[in-house]
């Protein structure tokens, strides 16, 4: 009896190679990188609390101006009722003080005593002989009192001091609105210089309220509503 011969077996299947782990490779490392990144992060975070703080001063700042600005407005008022009240005598003293104070400033100012705003508020202390002859003392201490304003003007930021410059650093507000009139034909312009644009014509005998002062310019706001810069030397008293 034949027997069967069993076919050969297939030679096993080659194991697959198994790739090794992957190894993350990393550089060497840079000190000095590291402490420059700390830095940018110490600087980033000191200038965000800088900011937090001026943002706080600034608002702080802002309130405090306002404040200010109450006071002084109350201030404004409550001289202004007390001059309501004046007697001659009041006037004729408070009147005296004014021109004591416009002739020290004028011997100060020697040559410089015609500048235009020096020569309104002349003009303007001189038209109190009107209201004070006429008994309005009231009136009279009015004018004297926007004389006064402008005589420290002038001797704040137009007399030279050793060392600083002659000139004005910039708008400076009037505590009390000053009536005043067109002297002479010109423009009302938007900013104080000769080359701004033009608001509105003005006519000779206008009437004006200036409200702030930068040389040689006042802004005034006309009857009409409109408001600009006009150079001193248009300008008289009512």
């Amino acid at each position: 009896m034949t027997g069967c011969i069993a076919p050969p077996l297939a030679p096993p299947p080659a194991p697959v190679p198994v790739p090794p782990e992957a190894t993350t490779v990393r550089g060497p490392t840079c000190p000095s990188c590291d402490d420059q990144n700390r830095e940018v992060a110490r600087l980033r975070q000191d200038l965000a609390l800088r900011e937090a703080e001026l943002r706080d001063l600034r608002s702080n700042q802002r309130d405090q101006v306002k404040v200010l600005q109450e006071s002084t407005r109350e201030v404004t008022r409550a001289k202004v009722k007390l001059r309501r009240l004046a007697t001659q005598a009041d006037a004729a003293s408070y009147i005296a003080e004014v021109e004591v104070a416009q002739e020290s400033l004028r011997a100060s100012l020697g040559v410089k005593s015609t500048i235009p705003l020096m020569v309104l508020a002349q003009g303007i202390l001189a038209s109190t002989a009107v209201p004070f002859t006429q008994g309005d003392y009231g009136a009279a201490m009015d004018r004297a009192a926007q004389a006064e304003q402008l005589f420290a003007l002038v001797a704040q930021y137009r007399v030279r001091r050793p060392g600083s410059p002659d000139r004005v650093p910039g708008e400076v507000p009037l505590q009390v609105a000053i009536p005043l009139k067109v002297k002479v034909e010109g423009k009302l312009r938007r900013q104080p210089f000769d080359k701004a644009s033009i608001v509105a014509p003005l006519k000779k005998d206008g009437l004006l309220i200036a409200h702030a002062y930068k040389s040689p310019w006042m802004r005034v706001e006309t009857e009409d509503g409109r408001s600009g810069w006009v150079e001193q030397a248009r300008l008289g008293p009512r």
